[in-house]
Parts: structure tokens; sequence; C-alpha cells
């Protein structure tokens, strides 16, 4: 009579999940009394209650007296949550050779192979258990969509979650928050989006319930006590599945309403550092760098260890601008992540950025010898050895990036180094190099334009005309393309193609000072002098600094015989480039010729074997003066005589 009593109370106890009170029930009530089925229910009260080793033990046992399916099948269901697969497999092997009609042996080994990384194993498992079972298809379903979605079959994943979600009434949250991630890789970015609602609803109204809805959990899946519990935290964990809603909804561009998500999950939730950090990721988004800045400056002070708040933070003033700040943040970060070579890598672009060559150099020649195999690293090398013109330097490390990897971005690059150093042909391989293994680049206008570069270094004018057309043909509304075949064409002095050029490139930007100086020489070449004045005198209103603009002017106004204005472009050119000896000549030969001012000549003469560059061998600057046409031998002698008498023999004749 006592047993049953304990029997009664054990099983009681047990519904309750009273679990110490029904161990002790069970006690009293005898196991020699229990039948097979209630030995592995015991086992597993133990196991629940956190004495794992002794139910594994128990069950055992009782294995070893007798072959029974389900202590099999319970045991394998252990093992699999010790991470034991191998042991959970052999023991499902068993129970399904023993008896293959229950869903449940098929379900778990499903588990243990998708625990092990068999996916097409775990698939088909869970298709057998399908085939076998009425009740609690959802979760099966469930499982299976997940095992799909980690194959990459997202098509399969879909129809899976679809089939989980089908009946509301047996659905939980989880179910649509994987079936709108599902929607979500096949970029039905709306239903994935509808579907998230549904989790997020459910998800709030459960939560609000005792336990945080565990009794639903139990009441729709068959899940044990611990998987319930992991379905709990990972619903607080991803806040409610508002933090991925706030990534849908980015996606879909609004942003605005992506920050709403993540207010209401602050308010819900504690908000851990992934939650601040989408916050501040948002505020930048939204144009808002100041409080995007606050925000993440917040987080790197709640958590001052947490790598991805000092990153962002450093991302942030790196898109405003700021790569000082950038520096100063990530010289911090570096403190306390000295071997963690994203960040090394990172401060070597913010150095290079804030103008630090030197230091950029050095942070990445640390950061190639703690990772000498990385060609990120190389890269990075070659393109701060560019920024100092160091071509040669830069050549060498992106042969080792490549050495390490083959990037057609990095042939194109290494290419433009060679270019540099008017290494066409070896250049011009690289291209090709580049080509093969991306056969796009033959159709992007940035390629034609880099071999129509390397032909005019060549000298090719023909070829280099036939790619910049196909660069435009290509991108018709760049006008820096425009801009380079004109100088092509007024190398092989087809003026008119030319200005032809000049005009559309003009007509794409307005006032351009490149293009305007352009025009404005090859009018000049073609004798066309009142075009070339009227395109020098807009060229020098647009760049009024520019000494070599009032230089071509003067020289123009000088062939238009209009001494005075080339006087004064000639002087407004020594204003600007005090230091220019060829302005000080033309000035000289004008007050010369012109105005017959010998005085003023000689002065400038004086000014021109100044600052003239001697290429006489014995240094002996003077003899520049019998080369110099124009001026009569006592002009050349009084320009010698005031040379010396102003500036003296010594200092500036060596």
């Amino acid at each position: 009579m006592l047993y049953r009593i304990a029997r009664w109370m054990a099983k009681r106890l047990s519904k309750q999940r009273k679990l110490r009170q029904s161990i002790r029930w069970h006690e009293r009530w005898g196991i020699e009394r229990m039948t097979l089925q209630e030995r592995v229910d015991y086992a597993m009260l133990l196991h629940d209650y956190g004495k794992t080793e002794q139910a594994v033990e128990f069950l055992t046992s009782l294995l070893k007296e007798r072959g029974y399916s389900k202590a099999y099948e319970r045991r394998a269901h252990i093992f699999n949550e010790m991470g034991r697969e191998e042991e959970a497999i052999a023991d499902l092997d068993a129970a399904i050779k023993l008896d293959p009609e229950p869903s449940i042996v098929w379900y778990t080994r499903a588990i243990s192979h998708n625990n092990r990384g068999d996916f097409e194993l775990a698939a088909r498992d869970f298709q057998e258990a399908l085939l076998r079972r009425e009740d609690s298809k959802a979760s099966t379903y469930y499982e299976l969509g997940n095992v799909y979605m980690k194959m990459g079959s997202y098509e399969e994943a879909e129809a899976a979650f679809a089939s989980a979600c089908s009946d509301a009434g047996n659905a939980i949250p989880h179910y649509y928050f994987r079936h709108a991630q599902a929607f979500e890789m096949l970029d039905r970015m709306d239903e994935a989006a509808q579907t998230l609602a549904q989790a997020t609803r459910l998800q709030k109204q459960w939560r609000d319930e005792e336990q945080q809805g565990a009794a639903n959990y139990r009441a729709r899946t068959n899940y044990s006590p611990t998987a319930i519990d992991t379905l709990i935290r990972t619903a607080e964990e991803e806040y409610g599945f508002l933090l991925y809603e706030s990534k849908l909804r980015e996606a879909a561009g609004d942003i605005e309403s992506a920050l709403a998500s993540i207010r209401e999950a602050t308010e819900q939730y504690s908000p851990g550092p992934d939650l601040q950090l989408r916050r501040g990721q948002l505020l930048r988004l939204l144009d808002r760098p100041q409080e995007a800045q606050e925000a993440l400056e917040r987080l790197v002070a709640d958590y001052p260890t947490w790598l991805p708040g000092h990153m962002e933070l450093s991302a942030l003033l790196r898109s405003q601008d700021r790569p000082d700040e950038a520096v100063r943040v990530l010289l911090e970060t570096k403190r306390r992540y000295p071997e963690h070579p994203v960040v090394r890598y990172w401060l070597a672009d913010a150095y290079r950025e804030s103008g630090q060559g030197d230091e950029a150099l050095q942070e990445n020649e640390e950061l190639t010898e703690l990772e000498p195999d990385d060609p990120l690293n190389w890269k990075q090398r070659a393109e701060i050895l560019i920024d100092a013109a160091k071509y040669r330097d830069a050549d060498a490390a992106y042969t080792q990036s490549l050495q390490l990897e083959q990037s057609a971005e990095c042939y194109m690059r290494r290419s433009y180094s060679r270019y540099m150093e008017e290494r066409y042909e070896e250049a011009m391989l690289d291209i090709q190099a580049a080509a093969e293994l991306d056969s796009n680049l033959l159709k992007e206008s940035k390629t034609a334009y880099a071999m129509a570069e390397l032909y005019m270094g060549m000298g090719n004018h023909e070829l280099a005309d036939s790619e910049y057309s196909r660069a435009l043909a290509l991108e018709p509304d760049n006008p820096q393309i425009y801009d380079r075949r004109a100088r092509c064409r007024f190398a092989a002095e087809r003026w008119e193609a030319a200005l032809e050029d000049c005009d559309r490139g003009l007509q794409l930007t307005g006032a351009n000072p490149r293009l305007t100086w352009l025009r404005g020489l090859i009018q000049y070449r073609m004798e066309d002098l009142d075009g070339a004045l009227h395109e020098m005198t807009a060229y020098t209103d647009l760049v009024p600094d520019d000494a070599q603009g009032f230089y071509n002017l003067g020289h123009i106004y000088n062939h238009l015989n209009r001494p005075d204005d080339a006087i004064a472009a000639f002087s407004k050119t020594i204003e600007l480039s005090p230091f220019d000896a060829q302005a000080y000549l033309e000035r000289a030969s004008i007050w010369y010729h012109h105005y017959f001012d010998r005085i003023r000549a000689v002065d400038d003469l004086a000014q021109w074997l100044l600052y003239a560059e001697t290429r006489a061998r014995d240094g002996d600057r003077f003899e520049l003066l019998s080369e110099v046409k124009g001026f009569d031998d006592e002009m050349r002698e009084r320009a010698k005589d005031q040379f010396l008498r102003v500036y003296g023999s010594s200092q500036y004749l060596s």
C-alpha cells in the first residue's frame, strides 16, 4: 500500500516540476517495483535535477539487463546534451534496430548528426521522423529548417519553417523568427518583415506571463526543460527579436524605424553592448554624428574591454574626417589589444589618413611581423609607400601580397606603381594579369583609362585615343576622361578634336581651370591669339594665385603686341613667384625692345642671371649670357656688372 502512495506522489510531484521531492518519493517507491519505462522516466528526472552522471549510470545498468529502445534513446538524449555525439549515435542506432517506428529515435539521431555538422544525415533523419509522427511536427519542421539554413538550402528552409508556422496554435516565437531569416536570405524582405512582426508580438505577450511563457513552450513543443530554458534565453539575448527587426528595417531603407526598434528594445530589456552599438551605428547613418559619438563613448565607458565599441567609435571619427581623434581612440584600443591584427591595421590606416606617413609605415611594419602571411597587410604597406612616392618599394610590397594571394585589384594597383616609375610595359602586363583573374575588368572604364595612360606614356597616341574613347563609351559623363583624351589629341596635334573634348568636359563641369588652361594652350598653338587670350584670362580669374597662368598671359600679350599688358602680366608672375627666372628674362626683353629702357632691362637680366640654372660645367653662369638672344654685347656686360655689384661673385657663382 505504501509503495502505491509513493508511486502516486512521485509522479504527481514530477508533473509539478518539483524535482527534488519527486526523487525522494521515487526512492521510497523502490526501483525494483518500477516498469522499464518508469525506470527510464526516473533516470530523466535525475538528469533534469542535475544528477546527469547518475542518470547515465542508471540507464547503463538497465541496458545491461535488457536491451530497451526507449532507454537507448533517452541515454542518447543525455549524451547529446553532454556533447558526446558519437556515443549518442551508437545508442540511437541500437534503438532503431530494436524498434524503428518511434519518431523520437530518428529525431534524436538527427540532433546528433546536426551537432556533429553532418547536415545531410541530420536532414534525412528529421524527414524520417516527420513520416512517423503526428504530434509535435511543428518543432521537427523547425529543426529541419535550421539544418537547411546551415546547408545554405534557403528554399527548403523557408518551406520547412512555413510548415512549422502553419498552425498558429502550435507555433512559438522562434519559428516566426527563423522563418523571417529564411525570407531574408531569399531576398523576400517584405515577407520577412511581416513574419518577424508575428514573432515580436508573440514574444512580447509571452514574456509578460509567468516564467516568461515557459508553460506555452511546454504545451506547444516536446522540448526538454533545458531546451526550453535555452529558447527563453535566446529570445532575451535577441531583445525579443527587436534587434533583428531593426536590421530588417535598415535593409528596407527606413533608418528612423530601425532606430525606433532599438528604442523599444532598450525600454523593454536591459540594454547590452550590442544594443548600444546598434544605436550608435544607426545615429551615424542618420547623419547625427554628435549623438552617435556620445552613444559610442558611453558604450566604451560602460564596456571598456569590449572591442566592437572601440572600433565603431574610431570608424565614426574616420567617417567624419577626424583621423587624429581616430588615432587617439585606436591607440587606446591597441593598449588593450596589443596583438589584435585588425586594431593594428585600422591604426595604420588612421595614421595614413591623418598624414602621419612615417607612423603608418611603422605600424604596418609591426603588423606584417605579427601577420606576415596576410596579403592585406602587404597591400596596405604598398598604399602607404605610394603616398610617399616610393614606387619601387610599393612595387615590392604589392609583389609580396600577390605571392600570398592572386588578386586582380592588387595587380591593378601594382600596375599603377609601375606606371609612376615609367615602367609602362610591365604595368601593361599587370593589367593583363588582372583581366585574366577578373574578365569583368575589361568592361570597366577605369581599366580602359589605365591602358590609355600607359599608351600615352609609351608615346602611342593612336592606341591611347582608342582606349580613352572606350572609357568614355562606358562612362560618358566623366569629365576627367575628356580632359585626358583632349591632352592626348593635343599631343598628336589634332587641335580641333582636342578643343571638342575640352568643350564636352566643360559642359559637364562648368568652370574648370584645367580644361580652360588647355583650351587656351590649344588656341595658342592654332595661332588663334584672341581665343587664347580669352581662355587664359578666364584661367587667371579662376586661379588668381597661379604664376604660370600670368606667365602664359604675358606671352600672349607680347605676341599681340600689347607690351603694357605683357609687362603687367610678367610683373604679376614675379609677384607670385619671385624666383621665376624666365619671367625676368621676358620682361627684360620687353623693356629693351619696346620701351628702350636699358636700365630696367639690365636689372631684370641681372635677376634672371641670379635665378637661372647654370649649365656650364665649371659653374660659371655668365656663360648663359652669351646664349641669350636679342641683347647686344653692351647689355650683356652691364648685366654682368650689375650682378657682381649687387649680389657679389662668390656666394652666387658657386
